[in-house]
């Protein structure tokens, strides 16, 4: 008698077991489903950031388009600065690459460059293609064009530092330039590239008033205002980009 009851138990034992073991199994299999869907919508959420990545970066490059578009139309009315800013674009990356700015950084500087006067769409053609001298109310005119085009691309967060280069990119380190009259280390590195590159670029190409200097006598002029209104050093790497034979033609078409 006593054996049959412990057999009884020894069954029911076994059966609580096996109960116990494949309701286990079960949570184990509806664990692991579980953790299937969290890893498909955790793959999903990664595409889908994946994906608004790629629609963020191809919105930018449309808005930066237009402008760009928007910046060669204002150039292409005037002969003398047609394709100015693609050639400032292309050796200010240079300079700026040889000045150790990581090539991020490098080409912030090089799209700013190829927007630097998109504020003279607010300058009358008058002014702008003005043969001669300006008069002085012309020239305040004038120098209101870096404001106007640092507060055009203000709206785009993603170019934040290309709109700061803009509206410094005509201070120069005595003081003597504008807007805000910034000296020294206080103008932003971006825009002393951009100063540099657009001043060689802008004595070597003719204007209404003036045939375009040669470029040996357009780096002896930069060598002038090296230490005064020009970056020295960025300044002796300009004359190193132009020495080493990417001139005006080369640097133009790598920056296209």
């Amino acid at each position: 008698m006593a054996g049959h009851v412990a057999l009884s138990q020894a069954l029911s034992y076994a059966r609580d077991l096996k109960c116990a073991y494949e309701v286990a199994r079960a949570r184990e299999r509806e664990l692991v489903q579980a953790n299937d869907r969290l890893r498909r919508g955790y793959e999903q959420s990664l595409q889908f950031a994946v994906d608004l990545k790629k629609t963020y970066r191809r919105l930018q490059r449309a808005i930066f388009q237009s402008l760009l578009g928007l910046a060669n139309a204002l150039e292409a009315k005037d002969i003398y600065t047609r394709g100015h800013s693609v050639r400032v674009a292309g050796l200010a990356r240079q300079i700026a690459l040889r000045a150790g700015l990581p090539h991020s950084a490098a080409e912030t500087v090089a799209q700013a460059a190829l927007l630097h006067d998109i504020g003279k769409i607010g300058v009358p053609e008058g002014i702008l293609r003005k043969p001669g001298p300006l008069t002085a109310e012309e020239w305040e005119i004038m120098r209101r064009h870096p404001v106007t085009g640092a507060q055009i691309v203000a709206p785009l967060e993603f170019f934040d530092e290309g709109a700061v280069i803009l509206r410094h990119h005509h201070e120069r380190l005595d003081g003597s330039g504008y807007p805000d009259g910034l000296t020294g280390d206080g103008i932003p590195l971006g825009a002393r590239v951009v100063a540099v590159a657009d001043v060689f670029d802008a004595l070597t190409s003719g204007r209404p008033y003036r045939a375009s200097f040669s470029t040996a006598d357009a780096i002896a002029m930069l060598h002038d205002e090296a230490g005064c209104t020009l970056d020295q050093r960025l300044v002796a790497l300009c004359v190193d980009v132009v020495g080493a034979g990417d001139g005006p033609d080369a640097i133009g078409a790598s920056a296209q």
